[in-house]
């Protein structure tokens, strides 16, 4: 008998789990259900017999039960990021993790778009308007902007960015791009440039990065004055790319025309966070890669993954040790 630990979370929807439950329920394996909530029940559970991991989301797992996942093949990642997971304490146990590439990155790059195309028209303030029936000092869209001809400056030139660009680009917009990690550009249209080329020649600026030392607060109060354009930030990836206090600053002093906001600094967001005093800032609850069809996606991806492992093979999306 296969034995798999579903690690899961609360908030997250019965239907989602529902699908999750049908899933693993197809394949027969015996699978124990934990919430991070109830963490202290993996003290009842079996540890030491269990074959695999699924961590829905990727959370803090406590380095006293990983000690005894003594027979557990792979540590499973729902999503492609990992930064909230303790990886090193799971790679010093000599545990195998793997994260999920490209699964969500279409429901990823649609909800950029539309990130993009709702803070620069505005459409949160327009909703609100028709709704309140409140048309004093309609602008007539004098603080709305056009995609067709802008520049996109993508952070990121992966999965997610490529198909971002691809959508910019039928839009009519021209695309710089900003990684480390790609020496000649995928498309002859697309241009390679070096970061602060890009904050400096870019109406809009779109991140779509992994969380990690080198990339936290890539947009910060020092480089601010790089913003010659006055571009809107879009973050669709992790909030801490951009210094929370520079994201104010900017704000407040009209150095950016507006910022998206996907993934915040505290999730649950507090009423009281400043950010919400801006008008040019569009929000959405940490769903860009959240539709029917990519979930049916990731779980899929992640069952296939855990059980080409069960089954002797590599996992995919293996994560390198690192240190």
């Amino acid at each position: 008998m296969v034995n798999i630990l579903w690690m899961t979370i609360d908030r997250h929807p019965d239907s989602l789990k529902n699908l999750i439950r049908h899933q693993l329920g197809s394949t027969g394996w015996n699978v124990f259900e934990i919430p991070y909530e109830s963490i202290e029940a993996l003290a009842d559970i079996p540890l030491e017999d269990i074959d695999a991991v699924l961590l829905a989301p990727a959370r803090y797992f406590p380095p006293e039960y990983m000690d005894r996942l003594i027979k557990c093949r792979v540590l499973q990642i729902w999503s492609s990021g990992y930064d909230k997971f303790n990886i090193k304490d799971a790679h010093d146990r000599g545990l195998t993790v793997a994260n999920n590439h490209g699964s969500n990155a279409i429901s990823v790059a649609e909800h950029a778009i539309l990130m993009i195309l709702g803070v620069s028209r505005r459409a949160p303030e327009m909703h609100n308007r028709v709704i309140d029936g409140n048309w004093v000092g309609n602008d007539h869209g004098m603080s709305s902007f056009s995609l067709f001809g802008k520049t996109l400056g993508i952070v990121g030139l992966g999965n997610i960015g490529t198909l971002v660009a691809k959508r910019a680009e039928a839009l009519g917009m021209k695309v710089l791009f900003a990684d480390p990690g790609i020496e000649i550009s995928p498309s002859t249209q697309w241009k390679k440039v070096s970061f602060n080329q890009l904050l400096q020649q870019s109406d809009y600026v779109t991140f779509h990065v992994h969380l990690a030392p080198e990339t936290k607060d890539l947009i910060n109060e020092t480089n601010l004055d790089l913003l010659v354009k006055r571009p809107f930030i879009i973050n669709v990836s992790r909030g801490e790319l951009i210094s929370y206090n520079a994201a104010i600053k900017a704000l407040e002093k009209g150095l950016i025309k507006g910022l998206a906001i996907d993934a915040h600094y505290e999730e649950p967001t507090s009423r009281d966070d400043p950010l919400f005093q801006f008008a040019n800032v569009f929000f959405s609850p940490h769903v860009a890669g959240s539709t029917v069809d990519s979930y049916l996606n990731t779980v899929n991806s992640c069952l296939n993954n855990m059980e080409a492992v069960l089954a002797g093979g590599r996992a995919c999306g293996l994560i390198a040790r690192t240190g």
